[in-house]
């Protein structure tokens, strides 16, 4: 892909709105700035009388005009003139101020609230000037609908949206006629800020926006959008920056995101309502932008099921310790969708908290659903970061692979962990250094089986292309400190004079990693133990001497202490200290009072969320999906996810019922079972 040339195709289609260089002020129509009273009827009126006159720009000179929703008309463009302009939205959610009209709410078409700005089917609209549009949201009004599940071990809090959000999700599904959806007074589906359905030369440009009851800007099925130089501040749940939806012909820049979600969210379409329409968001140019708070940068998906395709983003700058990621890719099998011919680069990312590149299709409803995604063609060039979970994490699922994956002059460091990659194929990577470490390199190395003295056992790896071929180096050593070379090749005879097991893959341009050093066991241990409890002897993960009846239940403490190696501790000194850095690892939780509760006991539905924060991999975004089970109204939603997860990943288990059991207790001998298949996938 060039970029260059890709740039200049997609900025030759985008058209700027044709509006008459008439001028009118809201003043002539009988508004009055700082009026405490509500001026919807003389500002629609305004609107709709300039559009009548054949359009022109319809001035707010300063002050405050108090304000319902209101509508967009064709040819008119609304001009806050000062810094000190201000639209402010009235806050009550009531269908006097807020009609019910054709919405999108996440990308399914249903009657709501109208969006606070409004426009259906209109050509050459614009909002421009130095002024301020207020949402009128906060804690108290339309945020408090929703409690969105963030952390793995969040609290489980009423969610007034969540009923209606799964209504209407479900009529989606089912194919329920549009003019049947109808939410509004009564329900809890907030509006967005501003919504351009079905329009054409839309332009956005130098207002800020602030305070908006759920995403911020979003045109939907749009041809020729421009977002130039606006500030979006709103930091309630979703509320994404700039959402295009199903759009052809989109231009962000000179913007300052700050947000609660999203700063760019790419969208066309969700589940079956999105592949029926089918209409793809693409050609879309996103440069020179300040991407400052929000969960993505620039996120492609998660509604995305007719697909997202030729998206340029360069000269972006990422410059907040709190944002998550610089580019999302979120997808999973109930929306499908296809990601492709996608650019990011020379960029700086200052900062970001999860990954510098993270894309999943894991996101909410994962592998449960018969749309599988497809990510391909991605490009990621001329990139420096800092910090972060991780430098790069993108996973897809086995049945499609990452193809077209383009990795090149790439330098992130201060990452916790390297690089994630889960079904890449074949990808190209040219000069990528995270944490001084060159890329590609050996990855996943460790040894499989015990490692029993006078046994032979064999080492893996695993890397970025098929068929690669390392050489295998094994180390031993006496006290864990000082190792010794000691053998050479894929298989190897483990020593009787040796208490610690390593060993090293090197690929064929040198560059080598090494594998967690593992405990040799006596050739006693094998009548002592079964094989799991072996295998997590020797990682690190079960004490020779702990006694243990594999039928009782777990405590607190015991899992606290066998869970030390996944958090790169060892063994501790304690269990009471092996307890308290497994909650500050975040693996395991304190108690709603703050208590620890080390002789407490542990549900399956806990158990779940462990394995997911000890695998080595880091969902930040817990969401609120719940697993397919023949029990799943007993799931708590705060669990939800992490419970589907690790079903997903292996990890748990349904029972013989199709049961999840989420409030039985876990026993030894199944946490020894769960945190087995857990070392497995963290490659210890």
């Amino acid at each position: 892909m060039d970029k260059k040339q890709l740039r200049e195709e997609i900025l030759e289609q985008i058209e700027r709105p044709k509006i008459p260089d008439t001028t009118y002020s809201v003043l002539q129509f009988g508004v009055v700035p700082n009026r405490e009273q509500v001026q919807t009827v003389s500002l629609q009126q305004a609107i709709d009388q300039v559009s009548a006159l054949g359009g022109g720009k319809l001035v707010f000179p300063a002050g405050c005009y108090y304000t319902g929703a209101l509508r967009m008309k064709s040819k008119v463009e609304l001009h806050l003139e000062s810094q000190d302009t201000i639209l402010l939205f009235i806050n009550k959610a009531d269908e006097c101020h807020y009609p019910l009209v054709l919405s999108y709410w996440e990308s399914t078409p249903c009657y709501n609230f109208s969006s606070l700005l409004y426009a259906y089917k209109e050509k050459d609209i614009a909002v421009t000037g130095k002024g301020v549009l207020d949402g009128g949201a906060d804690t108290e009004h339309w945020w408090n609908w929703h409690h969105q599940v963030e952390q793995a071990w969040s609290a489980d809090r009423p969610d007034l949206q969540l009923a209606d959000r799964k209504l209407l999700r479900k009529m989606n599904e089912d194919g329920v006629s549009i003019e049947q959806r109808r939410f509004g007074e009564g329900h809890y589906l907030r509006p967005n800020f501003v919504q351009m359905i079905q329009c054409e030369r839309v332009l956005i440009q130098g207002i800020t926006l602030k305070n908006s009851p759920m995403w911020q800007l979003n045109p939907v099925i749009c041809k020729s959008v421009t977002i130039d130089g606006v500030i979006m501040s709103s930091h309630g749940a979703n509320n994404d920056g700039c959402d295009p939806e199903s759009c052809n012909g989109v231009y962000i820049c000179h913007c300052r995101f700050d947000t609660g979600d999203d700063c760019i969210s790419l969208k066309s379409g969700r589940d079956r309502d999105g592949r029926i329409a089918n209409q793809a968001c693409e050609n879309v140019l996103i440069e020179k932008n300040e991407f400052a708070d929000g969960h993505g940068g620039i996120a492609l998906g998660s509604e995305m099921s007719g697909g997202i395709r030729r998206v340029v983003a360069v000269d972006n700058y990422f410059s907040s310790p709190h944002l998550n990621y610089a580019l999302r890719l979120k997808s999973n099998a109930r929306r499908g969708g296809r990601v492709e011919e996608i650019i990011l680069a020379d960029s700086v990312i200052d900062s970001v908290h999860g990954a510098a590149v993270h894309g999943t299709m894991l996101y909410e409803d994962g592998r449960n659903g018969c749309y599988l995604p497809v990510f391909q063609n991605i490009l990621i060039e001329n990139i420096k970061a800092y910090g972060g979970d991780y430098g790069i994490f993108l996973e897809a699922f086995e049945e499609v692979p990452i193809q077209g994956l383009v990795l090149r002059n790439i330098q992130i460091d201060g990452v916790q962990q390297l690089l994630y990659s889960r079904n890449w194929k074949n990808p190209a990577m040219e000069y990528v250094v995270i944490n001084g470490k060159r890329f590609p390199r050996p990855w996943n190395v460790r040894i499989l089986g015990v490692p029993i003295k006078g046994t032979v056992v064999t080492a893996t790896a695993e890397g970025f292309k098929e068929e690669e071929v390392y050489q295998y180096y094994w180390q031993t050593s006496w006290d864990g400190i000082t190792w010794n070379e000691s053998g050479k090749g894929k298989q190897f005879l483990v020593p009787e004079n040796a208490v610690y097991l390593s060993v090293r893959a090197e690929n064929q341009e040198g560059e080598s990693q090494n594998s967690c050093n593992y405990l040799i066991l006596e050739q006693q241990d094998i009548k002592l133990f079964s094989e799991k409890q072996q295998r997590l002897i020797c990682r690190g993960m079960l004490k020779k001497e702990t006694s243990v009846l594999m039928k009782e239940k777990i405590t607190r403490q015991q899992l606290a202490e066998m869970l030390m190696p996944l958090a790169n501790v060892g063994f501790s000194n304690s269990l009471e200290e092996a307890l308290q850095i497994a909650v500050k690892k975040g693996f395991l939780a304190r108690t709603i009072d703050g208590q620890f509760l080390p002789e407490g006991y542990i549900t399956r539905q806990e158990m779940a969320t462990v394995a997911m924060q000890a695998c080595g991999i880091n969902y930040r975004n817990a969401s609120s999906t719940m697993p397919v089970c023949a029990d799943v109204k007993k799931v708590g939603n705060h669990y939800g996810t992490n419970v589907a997860r690790s079903l997903y990943f292996g990890f748990m288990e349904l029972e013989k019922d199709g049961c999840f059991d989420p409030e039985r207790l876990v026993t030894i001998q199944e946490a020894i079972d769960i945190l087995n298949r857990v070392a497995d996938f963290a490659g210890i």
